[in-house]
């Protein structure tokens, strides 16, 4: 089937603004990057709340989400949706337990916090996984989405479209540092959301609207699935917090880093409720438009086409330049942000760390440009490389890889902060023993436990695997000896955490506490719950 979408010279003047706009916003307020490592790697620490939102939620909505969530909503459903309305579980734990303690202690990275916790083995362990996921997963993955979607719509060469999109987001990612990162994601948002909503508003029109969706098609509103479900049971659904949650949101960089550029600490726990908030909507955008499709298109090939074919039917031409807009600005967002975090690491966690004697900050600046520079190359040379494939899996590909990772990380950062006698040797033997676990589960497990072989998919691997590593942390670190006193004190969370510090509780009382914002977002997100649990049992 044809997906190719005709533009008009409409549409190309507003996509070549877009490009022109993002660009010149970059360098104008990336200008005192040069200054000190402050300022190019943390903005100098000055983002207010609203910034902080619209770079986390534009930094994980990529362009691969108008492609591959369109496409799951098509095939599955609203299910795909739980996994943005669960930001409610893993935010709050970074705005309760994590946060406080990163903003305190005045971090620049997290593997920083695992030297601090365990030991160095743990932070360049940490370091190395982070750099080599980003850059193969990641980035990687956003341009080959990018370059699928400017393949399809402008008929331009794949490959070509991968190094553009690479050199115009690294232009200015590269010479700004965080603060034209998070400043553009700012903007981009405001894309994402203008363009985004386009679709889903069309189509809704389309089809008689919401509601007699739901009636025609109540199979694609479940979202609590058998556990026995292939691809998405509710035991592995709304257990995935533990794992891929709180590794992917509360300890990775690149999500991480735009909390500790925030102004203060009410700035950066006011920022994480907006970004929830955001997260609510964010199925109305790219998982809606999937059962749409899937009405008006009932016998796609392939599902990853749903989108473009909505665009394509639905949006006239002179306004698919704003949609072909906002699939750029969730790549170059995405990519932003990861090419940012990864210098960080290199930089802060290896370069400052291992060269002596120390750097000046214009040494790391520098290292920082030329590293950016490498990291962004090395991801477009892989993403020609999945292009060469012609394989359409990257999406699933990608979250199987977190799956893989995140176990292992989440419960060393957890018990890191939770539990005092969790030592060096415990976080080492989680992450040896760990992966290789998963691995076992995955490949012998599974497929030769008769018992267990309905349950195995990446979400059930996941909890299962947590739970094997949260055993090992314990089990090890009780046989060991515990930590000394001075890797506790200060990082082990208590009450007092939870409560901003006194002279930001004068500033930021009555509306302004984050607090009443916090239950509003909760509640709405546990109300979104209790409809389709309803909706379950009537159906």
């Amino acid at each position: 089937m044809d997906v190719r979408i005709d533009l008009n010279a409409l549409d190309l003047a507003i996509f070549a603004a877009y490009l022109a706009l993002t660009v010149l916003l970059g360098f104008l307020v990336g200008g005192e990057a040069r200054k000190s490592a402050a300022h190019y790697f943390m903005g100098d620490r000055r983002l207010p709340w609203y910034v902080v939102a619209t770079s986390m939620v534009s930094t994980v909505v990529s362009t691969e989400y108008f492609i591959a969530q369109v496409g799951g909503g098509y095939s599955q459903g609203l299910v795909i949706a739980a996994f943005s309305w669960n930001a409610w579980i893993v935010y709050t734990l970074l705005i309760w337990i994590f946060l406080p303690y990163y903003m305190r202690t005045g971090l620049y990275t997290m593997p920083e916090f695992l030297e601090r916790r365990y030991n160095t083995a743990s932070r360049y362990i940490f370091s190395a996984f982070l750099c080599a996921g980003y850059t193969a997963s990641i980035i990687a993955g956003a341009l080959f989405a990018g370059g699928v979607a400017l393949e399809n719509m402008f008929g331009m060469d794949i490959r070509l479209s991968i190094l553009l999109l690479g050199a115009l987001t690294g232009a200015y990612t590269i010479y700004g540092g965080l603060k034209s990162a998070a400043w553009t994601d700012f903007m981009q948002m405001a894309v994402i959301l203008l363009g985004g909503l386009l679709v889903p508003v069309l189509g809704l029109m389309k089809v008689g609207g919401l509601v007699a969706l739901i009636a025609e098609y109540p199979q694609k509103f479940q979202v609590f699935h058998p556990p026995a479900h292939p691809l998405f049971p509710w035991t592995g659904v709304f257990t995935s917090f533990l794992s891929v949650g709180i590794w992917y949101n509360c300890t990775s960089q690149h999500i991480v880093q735009r909390c500790l550029s925030a102004r203060d600490e009410w700035h950066a726990r006011m920022g994480v409720v907006s970004a929830g908030f955001l997260h609510l909507i964010a199925p109305l955008l790219f998982v809606v438009p999937g059962i749409i499709a899937f009405d008006l298109f009932p016998h796609l090939a392939r599902p990853d086409h749903a989108y473009l074919m909505l665009v394509k039917s639905l949006v006239p031409t002179g306004l698919r330049g704003l949609i072909l807009a906002a699939m750029t600005a969730a790549l170059m967002s995405t990519l932003s942000a990861v090419v940012n975090s990864t210098s960080t690491l290199l930089t802060l966690d290896l370069y400052k760390k291992l060269r002596k004697p120390e750097p000046t900050d214009r040494q790391q600046v520098r290292f920082g440009r030329w590293s950016g520079t490498v990291i962004l190359a090395a991801g477009m040379a892989i993403a020609a490389y999945y292009a060469s494939l012609q394989e359409s899996f990257l999406f699933v590909l990608i979250q199987d890889v977190f799956a893989y990772i995140a176990p292992p990380f989440a419960v060393v950062f957890s018990a890191g902060i939770l539990w005092r006698r969790a030592n060096g040797a415990g976080a080492l033997a989680t992450i040896v023993l760990g992966f290789p676990f998963i691995c076992l589960l995955q490949f012998v497990l599974f497929p030769r436990l008769e018992w267990l072989r309905p349950y195995g998919n990446y979400l059930h691997r996941a909890v299962i695997s947590w739970a094997f590593c949260m055993v090992v942390m314990i089990a090890a670190s009780l046989a060991t000896k515990a930590p000394p006193l001075e890797r506790t004190q200060g990082i082990i969370w208590n009450l007092r955490y939870a409560r901003l510090p006194k002279h930001l509780q004068a500033v930021y009382g009555g509306w302004k506490d984050f607090r009443l914002w916090w239950v509003v977002f909760v509640s709405m997100a546990l109300a979104i719950y209790g409809f389709f649990l309803w909706f379950r049992l009537q159906h």
